[in-house]
């Protein structure tokens, strides 16, 4: 149950949310009219994605209302009075279309038209395509969210990471790892699917894309049935970039930071009524500081007896590069058949020296050493995609199937030294400690999946259905040197030496079905899934086996109250499978005093998730919000355990429960053609209860975290400079409170050239503030760290492009459903 306060604190909200319903709603026409149809390419027959359809009054030709084509050439104008009107088709390149008058009344109303036909344009001879309008950065959904990276400035020259961070509600902490919500067990896919780059193997790999080779981020926080049920707090989609206009398109960019950093991207693409053929490219190297200090404590009845100090002052260098080619073959206007391959390749060196100072409870130094370490990693990644696509014959259905195979590799090695030294900062005499570490990790993913969807039209119904596997492999060969000082030869010692395999396989089948009822549209769904989890310390012989078949049901409930405004209602039943990351038993000894490494024991966790929402959808204003509540069991946290020696082992544990409430709030206002504004908010009580011996786990507090984004546009809107800020409050854990420091970015861009050159120039963390730090406060624990790396750099960027590089005024698109596909 959540307590008083977090009670006090919904009800002043639903208050608010009522007046904020009661002030948009009036007493109008009930609209009942829907208009339908379907837009083809007259040459090939093809569906024409993205075309803009609008609805004219015959009378005076005003504007009623538009809409823009889905990916199988189909339009939906919903809710349109009786009268008169006539409807307008465009799309890039194409002759504009306009259709004989039709008449909406109360004996017809509902009107299909079929199929329109677009003719290529015979004075469209130029290669170059000016393009007016502009996409919004942030499109919104009651269930999902489109975060459009083109249009951010502030990601110019940056990585996924850098882009993730500035999605609402999206979180980052220093180690790379990806929270929603305020909770760090999230689904990351990339293009839809599972990937070795979205951190498989053991480490997160997001830091490896380019900012320039991603289309959009999809957030969906309470996802249908359609979907895998991993992830407590929802799935981050993070889709690759694949041209899809006509004609020989690329872009050429080139990106200098200061303090050492240099990123190159190119892309390509041809497309004709045949084949869609595309290459991406991009280079990324960087350099910068990498910093930690802390205090670690011990007491007896709240008395210190020890105190470590540690100071810790490292570089971190990266080399990547990055690669996706692929082709669509247009068999028929129906069929199409895709591949692609996609792969990283990444350098990663870091440095550290780190200072150790031990006192005792009098504060009298006891023993002070130093320790050198070089970490370099290199790690491989390839993603192989085959797809097939074919649209039912009355266009109202699609059978989409889908195989992926995944494969990563990532050898680390590390090399150590200790020097010892007097109370007085004297070399002692005896010989350093010199340590060495290989850690070689491989990381395979097959995904096989085939998705079916017919729309029912005389019942406004929607039907889904398929089956999906996954097969994960994983592997882990660990080994610890220790050279002998006489000899200058390093022995395998004790320290780090297993080998260590993971398999999982997971089998499964949905179905799902959603109709609308007036103004109500509701979808119902279950998902069956069989998974086999099966992690082996083979070089101990120790088995850990997690076989299970579980059901999970998904409910989606909206209800348009009137034009522009929505409320809906969401419940889904979702698992946390533990990770390889979070299983992998390979200890980090960087720092012998704050090891890293994964539980090969843990157990998944199940969540029940509740979401309510109400939006508002406007011409200058979009207003999205939703109330959140979610039950979960068999918690999966990060802990710190600790030993009578001074060290401390990050690694992860089950908590028995936890209860979650919060509101999220995001408001997106254009007050003027040239300004744009969006504000975020999230905020969460969590309590956490567990009843673990000799750890205190249970814990309790409101986390909260704000965003604004704001651009003007000027000099003939060939100009823009965008504000970013956010703000992180202290997050409760299970065991303290965690922060991370959020940044203040100023970045602007010209265009040049009737839009064929830009010119950026971006400042990142301004103030130079944004870092981590950590409280743990156990019964005879106690622990602060502070964590800061290079995040204030000057970028500059210059862009070439040439041929038809973007569409116009994009609209909103995501993957399929996911609680937000229930449009009939």
């Amino acid at each position: 149950m959540l307590n008083y306060k977090i009670y006090s604190f919904f009800q002043i909200y639903c208050k608010i949310l009522f007046f904020i319903c009661l002030s948009n709603f009036s007493f109008s026409q009930e609209f009942k009219g829907k208009i339908i149809g379907n837009v083809k390419d007259s040459s090939t027959n093809a569906n024409v994605e993205f075309a803009t359809v609008k609805l004219f009054s015959k009378i005076d030709s005003t504007f009623i209302k538009g809409d823009v084509t889905d990916s199988l050439g189909n339009f939906n104008i919903l809710n349109v009075p009786n009268g008169i009107y006539y409807i307008t088709v465009d799309f890039i390149g194409y002759d504009l279309v306009k259709t004989s008058p039709v008449e909406l009344n109360d004996a017809t109303i509902f009107i299909n038209l079929k199929s329109l036909l677009l003719i290529i344009s015979k004075t469209n001879t130029i290669d170059q395509v000016n393009i007016v309008g502009k996409q919004n950065a942030f499109e919104i959904g009651l269930d999902k969210k489109v975060y459009n990276v083109g249009t951010d400035l502030s990601t110019k020259g940056g990585s996924a990471n850098d882009v993730l961070i500035k999605v609402p509600s999206v979180d980052i902490d220093q180690d790379g790892k990806i929270s929603l919500r305020g909770d760090g067990n999230v689904t990351i896919l990339i293009d839809g699917r599972p990937s070795s780059m979205s951190g498989g193997n053991g480490k997160s790999l997001l830091d490896a894309i380019p900012a320039s080779q991603i289309e959009r981020i999809e957030i969906i926080s309470n996802p249908s049935a359609k979907y895998d049920p991993d992830g407590t707090s929802g799935i981050i989609n993070i889709v690759l970039k694949k041209n899809k206009l006509r004609g020989t398109n690329g872009m050429i960019s080139a990106t200098a930071g200061t303090k050492d950093l240099y990123n190159t991207s190119l892309s390509f693409s041809i497309r004709n009524s045949k084949i869609n053929s595309y290459v991406n490219y991009s280079y990324k190297y960087s350099v910068g500081y990498r910093n930690n200090f802390g205090d670690l404590k011990r007491l007896i009845d709240d008395q210190v007896i020890s105190k470590l100090n540690q100071s810790r002052l490292g570089m971190d260098s990266n080399l990547t590069h990055s690669l996706k080619i692929g082709s669509d073959f247009y068999i028929s206007s129906s069929q199409t058949i895709g591949f692609s391959v996609a792969g990283t390749s990444s350098d990663r060196a870091r440095t550290g020296n780190l200072t150790n100072r031990l006192y005792n409870g009098q504060n009298l130094l006891q023993n002070y050493w130093t320790r050198s370490s070089y970490d370099p990693t290199y790690q491989q990644n390839l993603d192989i995609n085959l797809n097939h696509k074919l649209e039912l014959n009355d266009k109202k259905g699609t059978f989409e199937t889908n195989f992926t195979e995944s494969l990563g590799n990532s050898d680390n090695y590390g090399y150590y030294q200790e020097l010892y030294y007097t109370t007085d900062s004297v070399l002692n005499a005896f010989a350093p400690k010199n340590q060495k570490l290989t850690d070689l990790e491989k990381n395979n993913v097959f995904t096989g999946q085939t998705d079916f969807i017919r729309i029912i039209d005389s019942k406004k119904a929607r039907i889904e259905a398929g089956v999906k596997a996954i097969v994960r492999n994983l592997g882990v060969n660990t080994t610890s040197q220790t050279m002998d000082t006489l000899s200058q030869n390093y022995f395998t010692d004790t320290l780090s030496n297993f080998i260590y395999s993971y398999n999982e396989q997971v089998y499964s089948a949905y179905a799902i079905y959603g109709q609308q009822k007036g103004k109500f549209k509701y979808q119902g769904g279950l998902r069956f899934e069989q998974a086999f989890q099966n992690p082996f310390l083979k070089s101990m012989n120790e088995k850990f086996t997690n076989n299970y078949f579980n059901i999970y049901p998904s409910g989606h409930f909206k209800y348009n109250h009137r034009e522009n405004t929505e409320w809906s209602l969401s419940y889904s039943r979702r698992i946390n499978r533990a990770s390889s990351e979070d299983l992998n038993p390979f200890t980090s000894y960087a720092d012998p005093f704050n090891l890293r490494k994964g539980n090969p024991a843990l157990k998944p966790e199940y969540i029940n998730s509740f979401d309510l929402g109400y939006s508002i959808d406007k011409k200058k204003v979009n207003i999205v919000t939703s109330l959140y509540y979610r039950y979960t069991t068999d918690v999966i946290q990060r802990v710190k355990i600790f030993t009578s020696t001074n060290a401390a082992t990050i690694t992860f544990a089950n908590i028995d429960q936890s209860h979650s409430g919060g509101v999220e709030f995001v408001l997106s206002y254009k007050p003027t053609k040239w300004w744009r504004n969006m504000i975020s908010f999230n905020g969460s009580y969590i309590r956490f209860i567990d009843n673990t011996a000799n750890y205190n786990y249970n814990n309790s507090g409101f986390n909260f975290s704000a965003k604004y984004v704001g651009s003007i546009e000027y000099w003939k809107h060939s100009m823009t400079t965008q504000l970013n800020i956010q703000y992180n409050a202290p997050q409760t854990t299970a065991q303290g409170i965690i922060q991370r420091r959020g940044a203040i970015e100023i970045s602007t861009e010209k265009s040049l050239y009737k839009g064929k050159w830009a010119i950026g120039l971006r400042v990142s963390d301004v103030l130079d503030r944004q870092g981590f730090s950590l409280k743990v406060r156990q019964p005879t624990i106690q622990q602060d760290a502070e964590f800061k790396w290079l995040t204030r750099r000057i970028y500059l960027t210059v862009t070439y492009k040439f041929g038809k590089i973007e569409m116009m005024n994009k609209p909103k698109t995501g993957i399929d459903s996911g609680g937000g596909g229930m449009d009939f």
